[in-house]
């Protein structure tokens, strides 16, 4: 199942781990709603998930990573390269074709959104513009397309990296993509400084603690943020080893251990 805000998982293993450390670290473990919701106590303090996203961030700066063209706006103001991103709307007034026309291939996706859904490529402004009258989402983001031989992302928590591996894609509709859940893999890698620079701009940008920074390398060796996410998925890339598991469930205590201290 799966709606706007994360794809929900029937068996996620991050309850399982959370649940866990929770436990050992004689914290009190409750969970609401399906286990969409989980608190995590002392006799000091409460703390929260909703899905994927812990109470780490202020509310302004989660939203605006949320948001793929903000999140743009936002990096392009502080002088970070980063994929553009342009806001179109449907259903309230007529479209603005005039940005769908910019670019030779154009790719539009949900401007809130994630794992990769409803993400197409087009040749042209016509069929891109048929594509998103013809959905029930009223706001997306248009984006050039950008011949990427490898995304990769960075897991960060304030200036530290939690993790980092590099997305490698399959081909759906025409488009590479680079989404484990939709059958991508990944492959742990020590990214260079110059990758890890770019990443830590970007967090600092937003204003993030925790995050998730997905860098493009396009073809031409440019390096490019597509998107932050402060929710922090790591359903898929935990069940490709157990290898994997292990390394989620220490990024998990760092995280908790960072709430509580």
């Amino acid at each position: 199942m799966f709606n706007m805000q994360g794809e929900y998982i029937a068996d996620r293993l991050m309850v399982r781990m959370l649940r866990d450390i929770a436990g050992q670290r004689g914290l009190d473990f409750r969970s609401f709603s399906d286990d969409w919701i989980l608190e995590l106590s002392d006799h000091r303090q409460v703390r929260r998930t909703i899905g994927y996203r812990f109470d780490v961030n202020n509310s302004a700066a989660s939203m605006i990573a949320q948001d793929k063209v903000a999140t743009h706006l936002i990096l392009n103001k502080n002088n970070i390269d980063s994929v553009p991103h342009a806001l179109v709307r449907t259903k309230v007034s007529d479209i603005n074709t005039d940005v769908l026309q910019e670019w030779d291939q154009i790719v539009m996706k949900p401007l809130i959104g994630t794992s990769g859904h409803g993400v197409r490529v087009f040749q042209n402004s016509s069929d891109a513009q048929r594509y998103i009258e013809d959905s029930s989402i009223h706001a997306w983001a248009a984006s050039p397309f950008i011949d990427a031989w490898t995304e990769t992302r960075i897991v960060m928590l304030d200036e530290t990296v939690l993790l980092a591996y590099e997305k490698q894609p399959i081909e759906i509709h025409g488009l590479k993509m680079f989404n484990l859940g939709l059958g991508g893999t990944s492959v742990d890698i020590t990214p260079n400084e110059k990758t890890l620079q770019l990443a830590r701009s970007a967090r600092s940008a937003l204003g993030l603690r925790l995050c998730a920074v997905d860098i493009l390398k396009a073809d031409d060796g440019s390096e490019l943020v597509l998107e932050i996410n402060d929710a922090v998925m790591m359903e898929h890339y935990s069940r490709q080893s157990d290898e994997n598991e292990r390394r989620v469930r220490t990024v998990y205590e760092r995280i908790v251990e960072k709430m509580f201290t």
